[in-house]
């Protein structure tokens, strides 16, 4: 049963018309911590373990929705002062801490940044929230977030000469490090044909569903979603020769320490089905296995399959990663996919941050669909089943221009 304090606001990505995750917000506006700390004037220490101990609260009420990439709210305060309660958080997928400004002390960047690289070490993703407002652009190519976002008052400006210019200062920041964009509070179809076009990457607010009671999208968004972006004009491509940084498609990895049991990997893909492995990383979060959802499954569903390796660890199933550095180009990653064993040429490559810890894993099919058609919007006539691989049809066959020249092996349910 999910918690009564909080409601969940789905987020969309504009690139592909797909579900992305939901962000869990306050369901009553005086619910919120800011309000809370202002009528009792507490310090920022008190404003931070209360902050930590929502946050952990809201993420343990969305999870009663397996599989959903989930968004929670912490203040610059409980990054500072109360990281260490975040840590509950954890589990095969960490959420998304959207990292908003202080709400009792100044948050100098060089405090934050080391704080939420601690994070990151950890397991955490990172996004900033109020970039161009409460974030500048040098904290943004400091810390290197996954997802920036813009406050609703900045993406309503995104047509005018003002509002508009900080809104592109705020996508050429992000785009510099390879870093998506997302607008909150989109109210209205013109809006969202702007920021669009603009290069926004992501969006939310009540024109795409609005807070809901459920952790789940309306299934009415996107075929409506679909049809005002095929309508728009494409997203600008960026003007490097080299293609933007692989980092902008890495999604979250489903992730097990190395020692698991292989039962246990089974469960993990049975809760996030639609994953196409599993990543095993050590405990500096590097990873050290990939366990394909396909091959993993055929061997422990094979006769004595489950008997033989349930109690083993996942590891003695594992093939190497494939990893990519998070700065190589779109194309250059494109080519290293392709390399190697051809059996694993639709393995996801696993996205490392320079000193090797995973930052996400990237799809091959979201590689190609890029790289051939990187202004054009994907267009999947009906959603589709989880089991189903990216880029295909529940019968397999899926649209030739959405898929690569030869498909990838389908997925097998848990």
């Amino acid at each position: 049963m999910t918690d009564q304090r909080f409601a969940y606001e789905p987020v969309h990505d504009l690139r592909t018309g797909r579900f992305a995750g939901v962000e869990v917000v306050p369901r009553r506006p005086y619910e919120a911590v800011a309000v809370q700390a202002t009528d009792r004037g507490w310090g920022a220490r008190q404003v931070a373990e209360l902050d930590a101990s929502t946050a952990v609260s809201a993420v343990v009420s969305a999870r009663a929705a397996p599989g959903t990439n989930l968004q929670v709210d912490v203040a610059a305060d409980t990054v500072l002062y109360a990281r260490e309660r975040l840590r509950p958080m954890l589990g095969t997928v960490a959420p998304l801490l959207e990292v908003g400004p202080p709400i009792t002390a100044a948050a100098p960047a060089a405090h934050l940044v080391p704080a939420l690289a601690e994070l990151r070490r950890w397991g955490f993703r990172i996004g900033l929230d109020g970039a161009g407002r409460a974030f500048g652009p040098e904290l943004v190519a400091a810390v290197r977030p996954d997802v920036v976002k813009l406050e609703p008052d900045l993406a309503d400006g995104v047509l005018h000469a003002g509002s508009g210019a900080a809104v592109r200062a705020v996508l050429e920041v992000a785009r510099s490090v390879g870093t998506p964009v997302a607008a909150t509070g989109v109210r209205d179809p013109e809006r969202l044909a702007g920021l669009y076009a603009s290069g926004v990457a992501l969006a939310q607010g009540p024109l795409l569903g609005g807070a809901r009671a459920t952790p789940d999208p309306d299934p009415a968004t996107l075929p409506e979603l679909l049809t005002l972006l095929r309508s728009s004009p494409g997203a600008p491509v960026p003007a490097a020769p080299a293609g933007p940084p692989v980092r902008g498609l890495a999604g979250p990895a489903v992730t097990l320490t190395a020692d698991v049991t292989a039962d246990t990997a089974r469960e993990a893909m049975r809760e996030h089905p639609d994953s196409a492995g599993v990543v095993l990383i050590d405990a500096a979060r590097r990873p050290v296995g990939y366990l394909d959802r396909s091959r993993f499954l055929l061997t422990m569903t094979g006769r004595f399959g489950h008997a033989l390796w349930a109690d083993k660890r996942a590891s003695s199933l594992a093939d190497p990663p494939r990893t990519v550095d998070e700065r190589v180009p779109l194309p250059r990653a494109l080519e290293l996919s392709l390399a190697g064993e051809p059996s694993r040429a639709y393995d996801d490559l696993v996205v490392v941050t320079p000193d090797g810890v995973c930052r996400g894993v990237v799809t091959v099919a979201e590689l190609w669909r890029r790289t051939i058609r990187p202004t054009v919007l994907a267009a999947p006539t009906v959603p589709r089943p989880a089991s189903v691989a990216a880029g295909h049809s529940p019968d397999g066959a899926g649209p030739v221009a959405d898929r690569p020249p030869v498909g990838p092996p389908s997925r097998t349910a848990v």
